[in-house]
């Protein structure tokens, strides 16, 4: 999975859920103009295919290491904190 922000008219944001490998943080959805959205979400390579397909545009936030990455520092953390640490 990656963190990527789509983008694309009305009509065809409004058919995300159907893609399958793609979840969408719903709260970062703005409209960029009259007939224009973007979102972000998590996507496999696979969904970015779909949408890409479906002539949605999208960019890479970050990649599936730095998600890793960034994942495991605050679960690092996390431990830390209900060890007392």
């Amino acid at each position: 999975m990656q963190l990527v922000r789509i983008a694309g008219p009305t009509v065809a944001m409004r058919a995300l859920g159907e893609v399958e490998g793609l979840d969408l943080e719903r709260s970062s959805a703005s409209r960029l103009d009259d007939d224009t959205w973007q979102v972000a979400g998590y996507a496999t390579d696979e969904a970015l295919a779909e949408l890409e397909q479906r002539g949605l545009s999208s960019e890479l936030i970050a990649a599936p290491d730095e998600l890793a990455a960034e994942r495991d520092e605050l679960f690092s953390q996390i431990t830390r904190d209900e060890d007392g640490s």
